[in-house]
């Protein structure tokens, strides 16, 4: 009898303490993510002690196998890291675009639109991305190309071709929830030195966002970026094919990231040693071509050679191709030629339709493979209407809000301002005319169907 209750007392003390340890694990699978892969070996730890301690008391076989049940239970724990991620193509702001957010802006106080002081005055740009805010915000990173920089008040506002965008821009970016900022684009010298793109840089910088392309050193140009999310270490990298013929004075000590076979392996490599996933964003081809050119698919296959995971296409402000490139050693690389632009004043029919690239990044934390999940191109539309012009540089065009293609209407394109321009200019978007339905021939021709949204299926014979 005594021996009967040691017995049950030992049983009854091994369950109180797995009863314990159950509600640890339970605290550690539901911290941050990355402690996740610490809760995984605590899990597989806990199920050898649980063995280990069946044995050295000698459970029964009916016994043992309660508690075997309710260990294999523990060790189906999720084994998979996510992190969602957005891109968002060209940000450029031309002068109708900021004339449209200092007038919204009066309009919101009730004040007649001062022109006079474009560095003091206020605007509103938040309008034109209501209708993508959600998806912005909602994103574990999201990426935009701020093609205009805000270079503060060194130079006077103004658009093309040397840009200088008000600051509201970049509170704007920040504001709807922009984590990674590329600077590394032909525009980025339009200061005619360094003062633009430092000063934009660093207020991004400051307000908390990471910003790639941007290297005041050499030194910095080693110092890959580098994001640790939901446990899963995504690399930056940004590359220019140029910036329109201004360059920096040759005892400088920024470093413009050019397209080089050289700089892109040593960064890759650097990149490879230091995180998971290695995206890299590429100021490319020719504009408004909606086929990629020979230099944009040579340095494609590098990137894929050297196992970089997602390219992301830049500058031809039309949209571009999108394909899955695998290499002999199955090397898996996500090509995105062009995105085509987020908000523009741009004239052409072509320019008004773009796509924001969605997915999510995955990691088996078992087998440590890291792969792209459900990459999906959201076609949006720029849209705006023609109005007064208030200076040389102003087109006129107002009111204008990024849509979604799907609740974009033939209403609404035939009051675009680009039907009016069309009237004396030849039109670019598959099928004749700007409208819905041209909008949808240019999608469907030019990104293959396997990347569109599942409502796009449906209008495809």
């Amino acid at each position: 009898m005594k021996k009967a209750f040691i017995k049950f007392s030992v049983i009854l003390l091994t369950l109180i303490i797995f009863v314990l340890q159950c509600g640890c694990l339970d605290q550690e699978i539901n911290s941050e993510i990355s402690t996740n892969v610490t809760s995984e070996n605590s899990i597989k730890d806990y199920s050898e002690n649980t063995l280990d301690v069946s044995s050295e008391n000698s459970f029964e076989e009916s016994e043992f196998d309660e508690n075997y049940e309710v260990s294999e239970e523990i060790s189906e724990a999720p084994i998979e890291l996510r992190t969602s991620f957005l891109a968002c193509p060209d940000n450029i702001i031309h002068p109708s675009v900021f004339y449209d957010a200092l007038e919204r802006a009066a309009r919101d106080s009730g004040k007649e639109p001062d022109y006079s002081d474009l560095h003091n005055t206020e605007y509103n740009f938040t309008e034109i991305y209501k209708n993508v805010e959600d998806i912005i915000s909602n994103a574990d990173i999201a990426y935009i190309n701020q093609e205009t920089l805000t270079g503060g008040a060194g130079g006077k506002i103004i658009g093309y071709p040397c840009f200088n965008s008000p600051m509201a821009v970049a509170d704007t970016v920040i504001d709807l929830g922009f984590d990674v900022i590329n600077v590394a684009h032909n525009h980025m010298l339009d200061s005619r030195d360094t003062e633009y793109l430092e000063h934009c840089s660093e207020y991004f910088i400051s307000k908390g966002a990471d910003v790639i392309g941007y290297y005041p050193n050499a030194e910095s140009s080693q110092n890959i970026t580098v994001i640790n999310k939901n446990g899963i270490k995504i690399a930056f990298l940004a590359y220019t094919y140029g910036t329109n013929g201004l360059r920096i004075s040759t005892d400088s000590e920024f470093i413009i990231p050019y397209f080089s076979e050289d700089l892109i392996k040593e960064q890759v490599k650097i990149a490879k040693e230091i995180s998971d996933f290695i995206i890299v964003s590429c100021h490319w081809g020719y504009e408004n071509t909606y086929k990629a050119n020979d230099e944009q698919k040579s340095y494609a296959r590098l990137m894929n050679e050297l196992g970089v995971d997602l390219v992301l296409g830049m500058h031809p402000h039309v949209i571009q191709p999108m394909e899955w490139m695998i290499n002999e050693n199955g090397n898996r690389t996500l090509v995105v030629y062009s995105l085509g632009n987020f908000v523009s004043g741009m004239v052409s029919g072509s320019n008004m339709l773009a796509g924001m690239l969605s997915m999510e990044i995955v990691k088996n934390i078992e087998t440590n493979e890291v792969y792209i999940e459900s990459p999906v191109f959201l076609p949006i539309v720029t849209h705006y209407v023609k109005k007064s012009r208030v200076a040389s540089n102003d087109t006129g065009y107002r009111d204008f809000e990024i849509y979604h293609l799907s609740d974009y209407t033939e209403e609404l394109a035939s009051t675009h301002g680009v039907v009016r321009y069309e009237k004396s200019h030849s039109t670019t978007l598959v099928g004749g005319k700007f409208s819905k339905e041209t909008l949808l021939n240019t999608l469907y021709k030019y990104i293959p169907l396997e990347f569109l949204p599942e409502e796009y299926h449906i209008n495809v014979q």
